[in-house]
């Protein structure tokens, strides 16, 4: 791919956007949600509202860059199981922005006390 995925953090923005939206709109996104100035080289992702569109937009050290894809079958994950996931790793990325789904271990705690 054309990122450098060397130290990528990779933003998910949680709701679902309207996906004729641009450059500057996804921007006002990444402002206002994430706090972040857009020059920092993160990728941040936005999905539409029927899953099976996906944007893209990361800083390139020159300019943005903007990459959609639309599934043809299928649709990305839904909303309810992405809702948790603030930042990804590039191999779940890449899983993702092919169709897949990201699968993380659930930690299960026992938290009853033990008596000494």
């Amino acid at each position: 791919m054309f990122i450098d995925e060397r130290n990528l953090k990779i933003y998910i923005y949680g709701e679902e956007i309207d996906m004729r939206g641009g450059f500057e709109r996804l921007m006002y996104f990444i402002r206002e949600k994430f706090r972040h100035d857009v020059d920092q080289g993160y990728l941040y992702l936005f999905f539409g509202r029927n899953r099976k569109r996906i944007k893209a937009l990361y800083y390139d050290g020159s300019g943005l860059v903007l990459v959609a894809k639309r599934l043809e079958t299928g649709r990305f994950m839904s909303g309810n199981n992405l809702s948790d996931l603030k930042v990804i790793s590039t191999n779940e990325f890449q899983s993702l922005f092919h169709g897949g789904h990201i699968v993380r271990p659930q930690i299960k705690r026992d938290l009853t006390l033990q008596a000494d």
